[in-house]
């Protein structure tokens, strides 16, 4: 008797999980389904969680390509994103150069940032929010929510209706709560701070998508603490800080770096208060960081 010839169907979709290399991709028509990724795109760093893929099924998901890429981040991995919600919290303490990173990432893609200050219930909150409006005022939107007592939930919800985003923050600052309070029910599970260090403790452990009903996407992504940005020549940074752009035309140099350049606009706006200083010091501390790194690019 012979068997039947099983019939492979081809399709696309967008993937939407992914652990331990195994693939959740949401087809076309709305199903889920496990797939395993082809011949190179097993290595780490091929597949982003958000991209659109050309899968086959057979008795198995298999992805055979990924489609062009419209955005994407290294870290996390998550492609395809219209914005990125940079969550922080009193607690832990306020990363103001990983929010930098983020933001640099952000603008190299053209993903829309907005920065939010969870708990703000609790004492500090207020500090951190006039802190990031004076920084980042001009960069990103920038609220003030609580997922305890659902302040600015709805705004947010507005400035994200019908798009694709992702979290992104340090552990423990309340992503999950977050996502948790969107959608009304304790779909992920939260996690408190360590003891040592007041850090938190990372308890979403891959990057998920979850599609609300009105269409709009929201990545939950692993906490972490630490942030490399990509290798670059040092000369470029300066091109993500768009709060310098209105001030450099003005510089001496045409090539200024705003560092050790005399006659910088962008030095004598921060000595005027035009541009916030934490934020710039943290540009000079950035710098030289990647000058290091660049000039060490071929030992």
């Amino acid at each position: 008797m012979q068997r039947r010839k099983l019939i492979k169907i081809k399709t696309s979709g967008q993937i939407i999980k992914g652990i331990g290399g195994i693939y959740t991709v949401k087809t076309q028509n709305g199903d889920t389904v496990k797939c395993f990724p082809r011949g190179k795109l097993k290595n780490i760093g091929e597949l982003f969680i958000g991209d659109i893929v050309d899968i086959v099924l057979d008795k198995e998901g298999i992805i055979e390509g990924v489609h062009p890429r419209k955005t994407q981040l290294i870290r996390p991995f998550v492609s395809n994103m219209d914005g990125i919600v940079i969550v922080l919290a009193p607690v832990p303490k306020p990363d103001m150069m990983l929010v930098d990173k983020l933001i640099i990432g952000a603008t190299e893609n053209g993903i829309q940032p907005i920065i939010c200050i969870n708990k703000a219930d609790m004492q500090g909150a207020d500090k951190i929010a006039q802190d990031v409006a004076n920084d980042y005022k001009d960069i990103a939107d920038i609220l003030v929510i609580s997922t305890q007592s659902g302040q600015g939930i709805d705004l947010l919800m507005e400035k994200i209706k019908g798009k694709y985003v992702c979290l992104a923050g340090q552990s423990a600052v309340g992503k999950s709560s977050l996502i948790n309070c969107i959608i009304g029910e304790d779909k992920l599970k939260t996690g408190d701070l360590s003891k040592k260090g007041d850090r938190g403790k990372n308890t979403t452990r891959h990057i998920e998508i979850i599609t609300l009903l009105n269409g709009t996407q929201i990545a939950d992504t692993c906490g972490f603490n630490k942030l490399e940005i990509p290798l670059f020549d040092p000369s470029r940074l300066s091109t993500y800080y768009t709060d310098f752009d209105e001030y450099a035309p003005d510089c001496k140099f045409r090539c200024c770096n705003h560092y050790k350049e005399s006659d910088c606009a962008v030095k004598k706006a921060v000595e005027e208060g035009k541009i916030a200083k934490n934020r710039y010091e943290r540009y000079l501390q950035l710098f030289i960081h990647v000058e290091k790194r660049w000039n060490k690019r071929y030992d």
